[in-house]
């Protein structure tokens, strides 16, 4: 099986990783076409890259390689509190090396976008370009911080498939709001088998991930020289642009600047609810740049030496000349985590780990899951809607919705149509616009012209479009964490208590309506200590 061992004195991890080639493996490669090198979106693993993987544009031209990181998929690690996106950078470069890869091009989603920056400032000369789609702020939004810390208790210490379908749903609600109901049901069924409650320390491993993540600083970013594409929502509110456009501009040494591209969508999930016109965008942008080849050999500097010259820059710039003397050939010798968030992490993941195997499991005896999410029955006093109140008829809610926007549109505005189909224009700044809300799978590319050139994509998705107006966000804007609230909720978090059933009764019903209606947000702070 394709896995790479990472074994060092203080360290084991197993990375699995697939490819496009007739194999599976990098020895398939063609040495003709460039490498292009694929992290997967956050709380997912690589086989959802398989739009990636599939489409044609991409595959026709590309050696295609894609990852686990070690808390995800079928990748294996040995816990350690010390992990952070620096360790996945560096698991990263070491892949590089003992699968002799040659210089490729990132694409990365999300929050693993920061991984990618990472590795290219410490390693360039392994980055060709980097694609970053839909980033993230550098710290959570606070808004979004508080809301995965309870959505994180709800959904590790269910103790039956309502609960644990309704944190998916709230789950849903950040990351896949419009998607279609099918792909909502496979979004469910993998979290149902991958972290279920009876899985919850790797849960816990990943949102502490999300949750205690450090912005890097101008000086890193700096460093950051090979071509940047960025990919972004136009109106997510779990990934602002505003905040994409302050990366933008800190990476001051880019050649001719990191272009953006913006896609009139509201999703978190865009290169899997989007996927023909981010497939479409990444290819036009990969092929104008200098053509490389994929040529398996030793890289010129050796492993253990090539990571010791990385953690020597990485301790200039963090200031701690203690990184420097770490053990090159261990990935946890990059973690910039303090010793105290080293030892929370580490508490909170025995935490975790305490009464895991007998917890409740979503799956039945054949380890597939128990139904379908949309077959699940209509229970009103799960469904808290943004006006407060709860309806026995879903069907009576969503015309109501329906009334509530159409009396909202402006003269002259075209309403959104059926089956998706995208526009696309050019933005103030120069930067490129097109119009998607839907997976894509039925696209035509489009030839020549810019990245967001005449590119349209047809959606059949069998739903309802609500529109993307600002009112209708499912979270209300703020600003970034800081560091002070970063540790509140640390303690907070290691002084959890699982809920009694009772408490999940009411916060499933009323005082969840209540509380939605108070707060205006989907995810609303649940009394759940």
């Amino acid at each position: 099986m394709p896995y790479v061992d990472l074994v060092s004195s203080n360290d084991y991890t197993a990375i699995w990783y697939n490819t496009n080639a007739p194999a599976s493996t990098v020895g398939g490669f063609n040495p003709k076409k460039p490498t292009l090198v694929m992290l997967h979106p956050l709380f997912l693993d690589s086989s959802w890259l398989h739009p990636q993987l599939d489409d044609p544009r991409l595959n026709s031209n590309f050696n295609i390689i894609v990852f686990d990181l070690r808390t995800t998929g079928k990748s294996l690690y040995r816990p350690t509190g010390r992990y952070d996106l620096w360790v996945t950078a560096a698991d990263l470069a070491h892949c590089f090396y003992h699968l002799r890869l040659p210089a490729a091009h990132i694409f990365a989603p999300e929050l693993f976008s920061f991984t990618a920056l990472r590795f290219a400032a410490l390693f360039p000369e392994l980055t060709l370009s980097l694609t970053l789609c839909n980033v993230t702020p550098q710290t959570e939004l606070k808004t979004l911080f508080e809301a995965f810390e309870e959505l994180a208790h709800l959904w590790c210490y269910s103790e039956d498939l309502e609960s644990f379908e309704t944190a998916c749903k709230e789950l849903i609600n950040c990351y896949a709001l419009d998607a279609h109901p099918d792909l909502v049901d496979e979004l469910v069924a993998f979290w149902e088998v991958h972290y279920p409650p009876f899985r919850r320390a790797y849960v816990i491993t990943n949102v502490n991930l999300v949750l205690n993540r450090t912005p890097m600083s101008p000086e890193e970013m700096a460093n950051v020289r090979c071509p940047v594409l960025m990919i972004q929502s136009e109106r997510s509110p779990t990934h602002p642009m505003e905040y994409a456009q302050q990366i933008r501009q800190a990476l001051v040494n880019v050649p001719g600047g990191a272009q953006m591209f913006t896609v009139k969508a509201t999703h978190g999930y865009l290169s899997i609810l989007s996927s023909s016109i981010v497939n479409q965008v990444l290819n036009k942008f990969l092929t104008r740049l200098p053509p490389a080849e994929s040529v398996l050999k030793e890289h010129a500097t050796p492993l253990a030496e090539r990571m010791r010259m990385a953690l020597t820059q990485l301790a200039e710039w963090r200031d701690s000349p203690a990184l420097a003397e770490r053990d090159p050939l261990s990935p946890l010798s990059f973690s910039c985590v303090s010793e105290e968030v080293r030892k929370s992490q580490d508490e909170l993941f025995a935490l975790y780990a305490e009464g895991m195997l007998t917890a409740f499991s979503p799956l039945a005896p054949d380890g597939r899951p128990l139904r379908k999410y949309s077959e699940r029955k209509d229970e009103h006093w799960l469904e808290s809607s943004e006006d407060g109140f709860s309806y026995t008829n879903v069907k009576q809610f969503q015309g109501r919705i329906r009334e509530q926007y159409r009396s909202k549109r402006r003269p002259g505005r075209r309403p959104n149509t059926a089956n998706g189909n995208s526009d696309s224009n050019n933005t103030a700044d120069g930067s490129d616009t097109v119009r998607g809300g839907g997976s894509g799978s039925n696209s035509n590319g489009g030839d020549g012209g810019s990245s967001g050139g005449n590119g349209s994509s047809n959606h059949n998705s069998g739903r309802s479009n609500l529109g993307a107006d600002k009112d209708s966000l499912m979270f209300t804007p703020s600003e970034p964490v800081t560091q002070e609230l970063q540790q509140v909720a640390r303690i907070r978090r290691a002084t959890v208590i699982p809920p009694g059933a009772a408490d999940k009764h009411v916060i499933k019903g009323s005082m969840a309506k209540v509380i939605a209606s108070s707060s205006g947000t989907s995810l609303p702070r649940r009394l759940l200590r």
